[in-house]
């Protein structure tokens, strides 16, 4: 009977600290179809995502890397962060850019705040294409 109960302690205790390791890998990209735009105001919709304030915790800055491709920036604390917008009329991506500064442990994992970086980056972006319309 002790062996039993302390197995499941064991399996119990087992389980808090798979529950607790919150693991992110490499991130994946997403892609968001967009309707009843053009290219330029798909390109226009994601540069007016940049940060426009100064703010101590998260800055996008947008450049054009080429004519199909916004590449953002975000610099949090020591972090960066750094994705590729690959956009058309039918839609864009956010794809991580593996040169992102201090974002990756030795383990590869990624920051746990990755994910709402890039969801309100996403966000943003949204709600300009909504504007756009």
């Amino acid at each position: 009977m002790k062996l039993l109960k302390y197995l499941s302690i064991l399996l119990f205790i087992s389980f808090l600290f798979g529950c607790g390791n919150n693991k992110y890998g490499t991130p994946k990209n997403t892609y968001t179809q967009v309707n009843g735009l053009t290219k330029e105001q798909v390109k226009a919709a994601i540069l007016a995502s940049a940060t426009k304030e100064p703010s101590r915790f998260s800055n996008w800055k947008m450049t054009v890397a080429d004519k199909n491709t916004i590449r953002a920036t975000l610099v949090n604390r020591e972090y960066q962060v750094v994705v590729n917008i690959p956009y058309s009329a039918e839609g864009y991506a956010i794809n991580f850019v593996s040169g992102s500064t201090n974002l990756t442990n030795n383990k590869g994992q990624i920051h746990r705040n990755y994910k709402r970086w890039i969801k309100k980056l996403d966000n943003n972006i949204k709600l300009n294409l909504a504007k756009a319309k």
